[in-house]
C-alpha cells in the first residue's frame, strides 16, 4: 500500500522464496531516503535488503520513509518501533545506520537500545549485528558518533549555502503570503520543540 502523498511507502507480507529459518518468525525491513522519490528511491535499499533476507531464509515485511532522519522520528520508523514493541518481529534490518537515525548520539543510542532489548538489529552496510555482542558493543558507539558528525557537517554546509544565496539576493525561507505559521528564528530557520521518544 502506498501513501497518496508519496511521502511514505508501506509494503506488508513480503515472504522470501526460500524456506523460513527455524526459530525466526519474521524480519522487518526498514528503508529511508532523505528526499522524495523524484530525487531518491528507497527501492535501491529495499532490493539489497530483500536479497539479504532471502539468502538467510527469512520471511519479511517492509516499511519505508521519505524524509529527514535528523529532525525527528519518521512516521514509519515510529510504526516499526510500535510493531517491535508488540512483539511482531524478531529482527529489524536496515541498509545502514544512517537510514535508521541521524539524530543526536544519545537519541540514536536510546532508539537502538529500545530495539535491541526486544529483537535483533542488523545494519548491512556496517556489517553490524546485535547478535554478535563483542562487535556490537565495541563499534556501536563509534558508528553512532560518526553518523551524527556527518549529519552536523551536512547541516552546516546547508546553512552556509543558504547564507551565500541570501547575500546574492535570492529568496530564502517562506515566500510572502505563505500559509506556513511554524515558529521560526529571525533567520527563518524552523524552531523545533524537543521531541519525546516513543515508548522510551
Amino acid at each position: 500500500m502506498e501513501d497518496n502523498n508519496k511521502q511514505t511507502a508501506v509494503i506488508y507480507n513480503r515472504t522470501s522464496t526460500t524456506e523460513q529459518s527455524p526459530g525466526i518468525d519474521r524480519a522487518l525491513i526498514y528503508a529511508r531516503c532523505s528526499t522524495d522519490e523524484t530525487k531518491q528511491d528507497v527501492e535501491v535499499q529495499l532490493i539489497e535488503l530483500r536479497n539479504y533476507c532471502k539468502t538467510k531464509g527469512w520471511a519479511y515485511d517492509e516499511l519505508s520513509d521519505y524524509g529527514s532522519g535528523y529532525k525527528g522520528i519518521p512516521d514509519n520508523l515510529r510504526k516499526a518501533l510500535t510493531l517491535i514493541r508488540e512483539g511482531h518481529y524478531q529482527i529489524l534490518i536496515v541498509h545502514s545506520l544512517s537510514r535508521f537515525s541521524r539524530q543526536h548520539p544519545k537519541t540514536t543510542e536510546k532508539l537502538l537500545n529500545f530495539v535491541t532489548d526486544r529483537c535483533r538489529f542488523i545494519s548491512m552496510q556496517e556489517n553490524l549485528d546485535s547478535s554478535n555482542e563483542m562487535l556490537w558493543y565495541s563499534f556501536k558507539g563509534f558508528l553512532i558518533y560518526m553518523n551524527n558528525l556527518y549529519s552536523k557537517n551536512l547541516s552546516e554546509k546547508t546553512k552556509l549555502g543558504m547564507e551565500n544565496a541570501r547575500r546574492k539576493g535570492k529568496q530564502i525561507g517562506r515566500p510572502t503570503g505563505s500559509k506556513d505559521r511554524k515558529t521560526r528564528s529571525k533567520k527563518g530557520y524552523y524552531i523545533r520543540t524537543k521531541e519525546k521518544l516513543p515508548f522510551i
